[in-house]
Protein backbone atom coordinates (compact mmCIF):
# COMPACT_ATOMS: atom_id res chain seq x y z
CA UNK A 1 0.00 0.00 0.00
CA UNK A 2 1.75 3.74 -1.12
CA UNK A 3 2.29 5.76 1.71
CA UNK A 4 -0.23 9.10 2.44
CA UNK A 5 0.63 11.85 4.41
CA UNK A 6 -1.47 15.05 4.78
CA UNK A 7 -0.75 17.80 2.25
CA UNK A 8 0.83 20.80 3.41
CA UNK A 9 -1.03 23.99 3.18
CA UNK A 10 0.71 24.99 -0.30
CA UNK A 11 -0.44 22.00 -1.49
CA UNK A 12 -3.86 22.04 -0.51
CA UNK A 13 -4.24 25.08 -2.58
CA UNK A 14 -3.04 23.73 -5.83
CA UNK A 15 -5.51 20.95 -5.17
CA UNK A 16 -8.55 22.96 -4.82
CA UNK A 17 -7.25 25.72 -7.47
CA UNK A 18 -6.92 22.83 -9.92
CA UNK A 19 -10.17 21.02 -8.80
CA UNK A 20 -11.76 24.43 -9.46
CA UNK A 21 -10.05 24.64 -13.13
CA UNK A 22 -11.07 21.48 -13.75
CA UNK A 23 -14.57 22.15 -12.87
CA UNK A 24 -14.61 24.83 -15.28
CA UNK A 25 -13.29 23.10 -17.77
CA UNK A 26 -16.10 20.35 -17.39
CA UNK A 27 -18.57 23.16 -17.73
CA UNK A 28 -17.45 24.45 -20.67
CA UNK A 29 -17.15 21.47 -22.62
CA UNK A 30 -20.96 20.92 -21.60
CA UNK A 31 -21.27 24.28 -22.59
CA UNK A 32 -23.62 25.05 -26.19
CA UNK A 33 -20.92 27.50 -27.36
CA UNK A 34 -18.62 24.53 -26.86
CA UNK A 35 -20.41 22.36 -29.39
CA UNK A 36 -20.72 24.63 -31.83
CA UNK A 37 -17.03 26.28 -31.80
CA UNK A 38 -14.32 24.08 -32.20
CA UNK A 39 -11.85 26.91 -30.48
CA UNK A 40 -13.61 27.84 -27.35
CA UNK A 41 -14.00 23.19 -26.83
CA UNK A 42 -10.42 23.40 -27.41
CA UNK A 43 -9.86 26.30 -24.70
CA UNK A 44 -12.10 23.76 -21.94
CA UNK A 45 -10.02 21.09 -22.92
CA UNK A 46 -6.71 22.74 -22.22
CA UNK A 47 -8.31 23.95 -18.60
CA UNK A 48 -8.65 20.46 -18.03
CA UNK A 49 -5.32 19.62 -19.47
CA UNK A 50 -3.68 22.13 -17.39
CA UNK A 51 -6.01 21.39 -14.01
CA UNK A 52 -4.28 18.03 -14.39
CA UNK A 53 -0.98 18.99 -14.77
CA UNK A 54 -1.04 21.31 -11.57
CA UNK A 55 -3.06 17.90 -9.59
CA UNK A 56 -0.03 15.88 -10.58
CA UNK A 57 2.61 18.62 -9.38
CA UNK A 58 1.74 17.92 -5.77
CA UNK A 59 3.38 14.54 -4.67
CA UNK A 60 1.68 11.86 -4.70
CA UNK A 61 1.15 10.66 -1.36
CA UNK A 62 -0.59 13.92 -0.35
CA UNK A 63 -2.98 13.79 -3.39
CA UNK A 64 -3.51 10.06 -2.09
CA UNK A 65 -4.32 11.42 1.55
CA UNK A 66 -6.31 13.75 0.20
CA UNK A 67 -8.53 11.41 -2.54
CA UNK A 68 -8.48 8.92 0.90
CA UNK A 69 -9.95 11.91 3.33
CA UNK A 70 -12.68 13.57 0.60
CA UNK A 71 -14.02 10.65 -0.65
CA UNK A 72 -16.46 9.66 1.99
CA UNK A 73 -15.64 6.11 1.47
CA UNK A 74 -14.45 3.69 4.35
CA UNK A 75 -11.18 2.22 3.58
CA UNK A 76 -11.29 -1.36 2.82
CA UNK A 77 -13.63 -4.05 3.43
CA UNK A 78 -15.69 -6.62 1.17
CA UNK A 79 -18.70 -5.43 -0.89
CA UNK A 80 -21.26 -7.66 0.07
CA UNK A 81 -23.44 -9.25 -2.83
CA UNK A 82 -27.10 -9.38 -1.78
CA UNK A 83 -27.47 -7.56 1.15
CA UNK A 84 -30.39 -9.73 2.38
CA UNK A 85 -28.92 -13.03 1.36
CA UNK A 86 -31.35 -14.81 -1.24
CA UNK A 87 -30.89 -15.76 -4.69
CA UNK A 88 -31.92 -13.82 -7.96
CA UNK A 89 -35.60 -15.35 -8.32
CA UNK A 90 -36.18 -13.49 -4.29
CA UNK A 91 -35.81 -9.94 -6.24
CA UNK A 92 -38.74 -7.67 -5.62
CA UNK A 93 -39.04 -6.37 -9.15
CA UNK A 94 -40.18 -9.96 -10.47
CA UNK A 95 -37.47 -10.07 -13.31
CA UNK A 96 -36.90 -13.67 -12.10
CA UNK A 97 -39.78 -15.24 -10.61
CA UNK A 98 -39.69 -18.89 -10.20
CA UNK A 99 -42.51 -20.47 -12.55
CA UNK A 100 -43.78 -17.36 -14.47
CA UNK A 101 -42.15 -17.85 -17.67
CA UNK A 102 -44.15 -20.59 -19.49
CA UNK A 103 -46.81 -18.57 -20.49
CA UNK A 104 -50.70 -19.28 -21.24
CA UNK A 105 -53.04 -21.11 -23.25
CA UNK A 106 -55.81 -19.89 -24.66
Amino acid sequence: MDKMRKPTAAEMAKIEKSRERLQMGQAGERDMLSKISSTSMKAAKDMQRGANEMRESVPKEARDYELAVDSGYKKGGKVKKMANGGSASSRADGCAVKGKTRGKFI
